[in-house]
């Protein structure tokens, strides 16, 4: 019995070392461009640190006055950004190895799958334990910053998916 040839990525189980490094640094960028757009823009700066909204003002000292500043702050911080790039290659190897493991029968489902988890595990994780528990930061503030999250984490997902493709047998 003969098998269809389709000119979309092959299982991800087969996802090349190329189109992994490809798919990172394109997800990558693509992740650090909406990061930028959504957190470095006057309205998020002004939401998140003055006290305006509500703001601890613990939190506003750490990214504003207490030495030293955030690395991410410091910049351009060469080691922040490939940290970042990290954690996409990290993204990637997840999604190659798991993806017909993951709910949808197209790259969008298996990718906002995927933008669940990273939501969840990794910003949801970080906005519980930082800022709501270490800065005493508002409710609404974190849903502000959670809303920025789930945007990025879906961005940058669906890049991942849409470049390494679907498992054939999902």
């Amino acid at each position: 019995m003969a098998t269809a040839v389709s000119n979309t990525p092959g299982p991800t189980e087969e996802a090349s070392l190329g189109r992994v490094l490809l798919t990172t640094a394109i997800a990558g960028v693509a992740l650090q461009a909406v990061t930028a757009a959504l957190w470095m823009n006057p309205l998020t700066t002004r939401v998140i640190l003055t006290p305006e909204f509500g703001q601890s003002q613990k939190l506003i000292d750490v990214w504003t006055v207490w030495e030293p500043l955030p690395r991410i702050a410091l910049m351009p911080n060469a080691a922040m950004i490939s940290g970042f790039f990290l954690f996409t290659l990290l993204h990637v190897l997840v999604y190659r190895r798991f993806a017909a493991l993951l709910p949808g029968q197209s790259w969008i489902g298996k990718g906002l799958a995927l933008a669940a988890g990273i939501f969840i595990f990794q910003y949801g994780y970080f906005e519980f334990f930082t800022p709501f528990n270490q800065f005493h930061e508002p409710l609404h503030l974190i849903a502000y910053e959670l809303l920025l999250q789930g945007m990025m984490a879906t961005v940058e997902a669906l890049i991942i998916a849409r470049m390494i493709g679907v498992a054939r047998g999902s």
